[in-house]
């Protein structure tokens, strides 16, 4: 049977959410890695982990960004002997069922990442390709949050693309590992409550989108990061397409617009003049 960690980020956590988080994934695996990132008050968390004796806290004095923080993580669980690492986000609470559904899989070289569906508490069922109730189904692109990561794979592929520090991480290790041949097994039986920001459904030229209504310095990574990721996986313009997209949906459905678009358009031009890592 193959050995599963689960490694969270933290950066400033709703305590008792993430302690929820906590007490619903311990009991399901061996180890439980917390990568602090620079959180300005820890210390309640620090008394309440006491109980948890396969709880491994990491901590940071700054912020170093997701895919570093998850990278760290994942580095820990090998040196100790983990095949398979679980992330979460510090406020997804996981289901009773996460690790028992995923055992069921891990058995297949080809297995690059397990994930779930998806439910967020905002607008429901969060979908990236045809949506299925029931089964498996190979997919293309998950979240971060729940997903599971063959740790052979993840070397393979060069882990978690740091320069992007936040936003598109877990959609770039995605296209990574299909690129290198491997798959991304979806569990439909599985279901994860999880929450994107303040974000709703919306309709643009017909078509349901979604809005997430991120801070100005999010929706910076955001845009400078789809033109990271499409020069990263040969389709710039695709992905410079969807961030026009975002604009408009930002501008036509959020508030604060002037300074997010200040911040979107210095994302862009530290794309062009390749910039990345965390905005200074």
């Amino acid at each position: 049977m193959s050995r599963f960690a689960v490694g969270i980020v933290l950066f400033n956590p709703e305590i008792e959410r993430l302690k929820a988080n906590i007490i619903a994934i311990y009991s399901q695996v061996d180890r439980l890695y917390l990568f602090d990132n620079g959180s300005n008050d820890i210390e309640n968390l620090e008394y309440f982990l006491r109980d948890f004796l396969h709880v491994k806290l990491i901590q940071n004095n700054e912020n170093v960004g997701v895919a570093k923080a998850l990278n760290a993580l994942v580095i820990k669980a090998i040196e100790d002997g983990y095949e398979w690492v679980v992330t979460l986000d510090q406020d997804s609470v996981a289901p009773s069922n996460l690790i028992s559904e995923y055992q069921k899989y891990v058995g297949r070289e080809e297995i690059g990442m397990l994930c779930c569906k998806i439910i967020d508490r905002n607008f429901g069922e969060r979908v990236f390709h045809q949506k299925h109730d029931k089964g498996t189904e190979f997919v293309s692109l998950c979240i971060t949050s729940a997903s599971a990561v063959n740790v052979n794979a993840w070397k393979r592929v060069g882990g978690f693309c740091e320069k992007m520090f936040i936003d598109a991480v877990d959609f770039d290790i995605c296209m990574s590992l299909c690129e290198y041949g491997y798959k991304i097994l979806k569990i439909n039986d599985v279901k994860l409550l999880h929450e994107v920001g303040h974000s709703r459904k919306v309709k643009l030229l017909g078509k349901e989108e979604l809005v997430f209504n991120h801070s100005p310095l999010r929706c910076y990574y955001m845009i400078r990061n789809y033109f990271l990721l499409g020069k990263r996986h040969h389709q710039l313009l695709r992905q410079i397409g969807l961030a026009v997209k975002r604009i408009i949906l930002i501008n036509v459905y959020e508030e604060n617009r002037w300074d997010k678009n200040k911040m979107m358009f210095q994302g862009i031009f530290h794309a062009l003049i390749g910039k990345y890592g965390k905005y200074d």
